[in-house]
């Protein structure tokens, strides 16, 4: 059950743009770039991110507003951009995928707090290795 479409906005007009100077630099956060499926509009999304397996280009993200918030759909449809720990890497690969396939990459209590919050799917970001 994907959170409120309420906190979602909430989030994009105030949470976002104080966390997204934190995201770019911090482990375990990062910005997604992409652009506007229509409009063509650049857009910025601080997300948390785990590795996968411990490999820094293959990485999973809650989708904690479902597979259909319009950045999961941006990047879907055209790609992007991740920006982690000040170095950005393009997206070679975008999927979303279940939770079985998620969450050995992530920690007990965050897998505790989605269970809790019914996250199902995620988006797993596989980053172009030519660009570390």
């Amino acid at each position: 059950m994907p959170l409120p479409h309420a906190v979602a906005r909430f989030n994009r007009r105030v949470t976002n743009r104080w966390i997204e100077p934190i995201a770019r630099r911090s482990s375990g956060f990062a910005v997604v770039h992409h652009a506007g499926r229509c409009s063509g509009v650049a857009y910025r999304t601080p997300v948390n991110v785990f590795e996968m397996a411990g490999d820094p280009n293959d990485l999973v993200v809650a989708l904690t507003y479902g597979p259909s918030a319009d950045w999961c759909r941006n990047v879907l449809a055209g790609g992007g951009t991740v920006e982690r720990r000040a170095v950005v890497h393009r997206i070679a690969a975008a999927t979303v995928v279940d939770r079985d396939v998620a969450w050995p990459a992530l920690p007990r209590l965050v897998r505790g707090a989605l269970r809790l919050l019914r996250v199902r799917h995620f988006l797993r970001l596989e980053l172009d290795p030519g660009d570390a």
